[in-house]
Order: C-alpha cells, then structure tokens, then sequence
C-alpha cells in the first residue's frame, strides 16, 4: 500500500519558514532549512492535543485585560483569554503599548503569519475571576531616602548634571547615571519618568534610586575619576563618514569653571564611520566614539591608520562594486564598497551564509558598512583595481572516442 513522509518543524529561528510558500516539506527547494524529515507512516491518527493550562502556574484572580490605549512598563500584567501576560525588562518594554504587540495575536495572513507579541510580553500563567490591575514598580521595592532633592531642570548644557546627581519628581529620586550618558540628563526628553514624544529615554540618563518626602539641599557633584591621558588631542569637528579613522582621538571640553576636558578614541571600521557624523557626548556619539579619559593642554593631531593591517583579499582587482538594488545576491558572492575616492582605497565583501543571506538583497539598510551591514556581509579584506570577468564555457570542437561492452541476445536454431 501507499505510505506517507512525516516532517517535523524545526525550532527557532527556523520554524518562522515553516508556513512559507517555497518550503513545503519533501518537495519545495529549501524545505530542509524549515523541516527536518522524521520517516514514513502508513493509515492515520488523531490531531494531536493543543497545550493545556496545566503547565502553567495559577495566576490566581486575572489582572485587568489588555488596552491598546494605556501605557505599560516593565513588569505590568494583562490578562486575555485566561491566560496572564507580564511585559518583559526594557528595552522590550518599549514595544508592550505599541499597536502590533497586543498578547496572544498575529501579524499577517495566508503563508506569511508572525507573532511580534512574543517580543514583548512573556505568558506567566492562567487565571479566574478578577483581581485589581498590577501598576507600575510600586514604593515597597525601593528605599526610603529622607528628604527629597531639588526637582529636574531642562538644559542644553551637557554639564549641567553629572554623574551621582539626584533630583526628585513625583515623590521618586533618581540618579543621573555615569559619564558620557550623564550628557543626556539635562536635556530635553530625558525628564525622569516623563513620557512625551520619546517614551522611555528617561532610563538612558536616569536611575531610580528610591522615594523621598520633604526636601534637602542639592547633592554636590562627584569629582571626576577619570584615568588622565596627558595632553589633549584637538578638538572634535562634525564631517563626513571618512573624516575621522580608527584610533583618531578628540576632545571636548566638558565645563569652564574649573576647566575640564576629556578625549575620546574613534572605534574600529565600520563604526568609524560614525565618529564625524556624531559628537561623542550627543545622541548616538556612543556608536563611535569611546571615552580615552581626562586631559590637559594639547598635542598635535593623531595619525589615521592605514590599510596594513587589513590584508588584500587574495585575487588581483577588485569585484563588481556592490549595488544597492542588487536582487541576486547569494551566500558567498564578493563585491566591493569604494569607502574613498582620494586617495582610492575599497573593501571586499562577502555575502553571509544562510539564513543571513537574505539579507544581501535588502538595499541601503544592510549595505557592507551600514549599522546592520555586519547581519549581511563579512568584511574579507582590501582590493585594487577591476578583474576581468571569467570566461563563459564553450563547446568542445574535437571528437571524443571510447570503448563501450555491447551483450546481444538471440534465438538460433541448432
């Protein structure tokens, strides 16, 4: 009789292929890649049983249910369906009130259906009955700190707060956090615990230290234990992506009375290319830029590094130069990125093995040296020059000869 192939669909990030047209198990060309062939079976049996609830702890009485309306933080709990639902630790958090996230749905139809819910909200349980909603970290978990600090002020001076300062909103203190994230506390959109047009910025600046009532004088400032480098490189000046190198240093001067500055080292490639587009103190600036330590007085400028310490790649001349709306790209294919033009000087590339291959295809946002190129493409080294194309293969013109076993059988009479 007939029998049939029994598949298993594989685990994560793999099983995301599983309901996708082109991998339809046994037959499709990557059908490996989303399942993994278990034998054969003959006849039928019944579905198998969905998960119950008995895995799962008792919540007890349900939180409120779920709204697409209100804001919800690290640790808040829903209910929908009978099932409890927690909002994960931030950063992910973050997506817990945004449309898209709701716990227990899907995004998409037909073939092509994600559960993006899963990044935000973790199942804790099952529940009955009601229960008054969970609120946001509540006064219990943290500290009683006596009388409370001045109140937060708006500044665009990056050393108006340093790090250890406390200031006091809603009856909450909080610290500003270590230098150069310390820049960020004056600023506006960092209020603590406000959430206007940039939800949750507030965390980058700020730490919840405890609650207070009453007041006190301001806290001082800590002095900055910086390691000292010596005398300072030059100032940092805004410029293109190539102004600045791996290992070029800056200043900045960080406040007038008393005179501070500090020095920054530009990252390795490809985050170097961030160190002219960002001041280091600003938003953004950390991608690359990282803090040397304090300075005094000035040295000359430091020397860029050059290309000696990445090798060329193997194979005179250059690939095909990388195109943005290039469509074929496949595991292993090389192209190079030109990062200069004076003096000329280009990259190799090589596009990453599956399930990273995809990628390649994607445009500007996964270009070799973008922020998400490294999920793309493997920097392989550098290149001079163009290489010809390899030649198309031809038809052989000779003749070819063989010896070749011929068995006949016949019927003769004897």
């Amino acid at each position: 009789g007939g029998y049939s192939m029994v598949y298993s669909c594989k685990e994560e990030p793999n099983n995301l292929f599983c309901g996708m047209a082109g991998y339809a198990p046994g037959t499709d060309q990557y059908w490996s890649n989303a399942w993994t062939e278990l034998g054969s079976c003959t006849g039928s049996m019944a579905p198998t049983d969905s998960p119950i609830n008995v895995a799962l702890a008792d919540a007890g009485g349900c939180p409120g249910e779920y709204d697409g309306a209100s804001e919800y933080e690290e640790g808040d709990a829903v209910s929908k369906d009978g099932l409890v639902f927690q909002c994960k630790p931030f950063p992910l958090s973050n997506h817990c009130s945004q449309t898209g996230y709701e716990p227990g749905t899907s995004v998409g139809s037909g073939t092509v259906v994600v559960e993006h819910w899963r990044d935000a909200w973790s199942v804790v349980g099952f529940c009955s009955g009601t229960i008054a909603p969970t609120g946001a970290p509540n006064y219990v978990a943290l500290p009683g700190l006596g009388g409370c600090p001045d109140g937060w002020k708006e500044t665009n001076s990056v050393t108006a707060y340093e790090e250890g300062d406390t200031v006091a909103e809603d009856g909450l203190v909080y610290t500003c956090k270590a230098w150069p994230m310390s820049g960020h506390c004056g600023q506006a959109g960092y209020k603590p615990n406000h959430n206007p047009a940039t939800p949750q910025a507030w965390r980058d600046a700020w730490t919840v230290a405890g609650h207070c009532s009453g007041s006190i004088g301001p806290t001082s400032a800590p002095v900055s234990d910086t390691t000292a480098i010596g005398a300072c490189p030059p100032e940092w000046e805004r410029g293109s992506n190539v102004k600045y190198e791996e290992g070029d240093m800056v200043s900045l001067t960080v406040s007038e009375v008393p005179l501070r500055r500090v020095a920054y080292v530009c990252k390795a490639w490809p985050m170097s290319g961030y160190c002219g587009q960002f001041r280091p103190t600003e938003y953004g600036g950390d991608q690359g830029w990282k803090l040397a330590g304090s300075c005094e007085g000035s040295v000359g400028p430091t020397a860029s590094p050059v290309f000696v310490s990445l090798g060329d790649y193997g194979t005179p001349g250059c690939p095909e130069p990388w195109n943005v709306g290039g469509t074929s790209y496949e595991a292993g294919d090389l192209v190079s990125f030109a990062v200069s033009t004076d003096p000329s000087r280009n990259l190799v590339y090589r596009c990453r093995t599956f399930p990273n291959s995809g990628y390649c295809n994607q445009g500007v946002g996964f270009m070799p040296g973008a922020k998400n190129g490294h999920m793309a493409w493997d920097l392989v080294g550098t290149c001079d020059g163009s290489r010809a194309p390899t030649s198309s293969p031809v038809a052989y013109g000779g003749t070819c000869e063989y010896n070749k076993c011929v068995t006949t059988t016949a019927r003769v009479s004897c």
